[in-house]
């Protein structure tokens, strides 16, 4: 056993790093000739098709429920691992808010940050306005965001509260709001293995990672709702409660009010 989780390891590995090299030649090469409006298709086709193959090389298999919004859309995900945003962006085009620690990632900082990745610094204000402007425009500019609102990940134990503040970009564009529901399933109920928390340090989980046989991704695709007419307050504690219930986790609060499902 020892010796076939050695061999697997060593097989990624060498597909990673080929992989990697890939991704390095398209951020720094193949980007730069795309960074008119005019192509950003051709931009969103390359980064999909680079994190659909390293969901196929670290063996992450996705499996979706419900139907993705076709619409220009917020999508707000629970975040319990750094596979969230490869799994979501693989099967979902759009523009992905991470948090700033994110573009200081060894391999993947760089071509995040690249392939448009807008960095939310958290506790600076004036930081946080402008990445907020640039979301409402790439939604009023029919393009997806997709954000997750907790501001941090989690064991996957449970759903933390979702940060308002993130919402207001899809009220002011008047688009809709798509809640995700991520979960990675096992044996024991909860992969121990893909949780990316606090201190953790990336290399050392993707070292980990590589020895799994399969990595089973789990993804919800709720009820869209309008952020018409919606307090985003409002709009951040129903979407979460989404989450909570596609998760069947019990559901904390209750507004005692709902907002509009939107019917594709």
């Amino acid at each position: 056993m020892r010796f076939v989780r050695t061999a697997r390891r060593c097989t990624r590995l060498i597909r990673l790093a080929w992989h990697m090299l890939c991704g390095f030649t398209a951020a720094h090469l193949v980007f730069p000739l795309l960074s008119k409006p005019g192509h950003a298709a051709q931009k969103t086709a390359i980064v999909q098709w680079w994190t659909r193959k390293l969901c196929r090389i670290l063996a992450v298999e996705i499996q979706t429920q419900g139907e993705i919004n076709p619409r220009a859309t917020l999508f707000v995900a629970n975040h319990i691992s750094w596979l969230d945003i490869p799994g979501l962006t693989s099967i979902i085009s759009a523009v992905f808010v991470a948090k700033q620690e994110v573009a200081e990632w060894p391999l993947f900082g760089g071509m995040a940050a690249r392939s448009g990745t807008l960095f939310l610094r958290r506790g600076d204000t004036e930081a946080s306005t402008m990445t907020a402007d640039q979301m409402t425009w790439s939604l009023m500019q029919k393009n997806s965001v997709i954000v997750f609102p907790e501001g941090g990940s989690s064991n996957g134990e449970s759903v933390q509260h979702f940060h308002a503040r993130l919402f207001q970009a899809a009220i002011r564009a008047r688009c809709e709001v798509q809640a995700v529901a991520i979960t990675y399933p096992h044996a024991d109920g909860l992969n121990p293995l893909t949780p990316f928390v606090g201190e953790d340090n990336l290399l050392a989980n993707l070292w980990a990672l590589l020895a799994e046989p399969a990595i089973p991704m789990r993804l919800t695709f709720c009820a869209p709702l309008s952020a018409c007419d919606i307090e985003r307050r409002k709009l951040a504690s129903l979407t979460r409660n989404q989450i909570v219930s596609a998760l069947q986790q019990p559901v904390e609060e209750n507004l005692g009010e709902t907002a509009r499902v939107v019917n594709n």
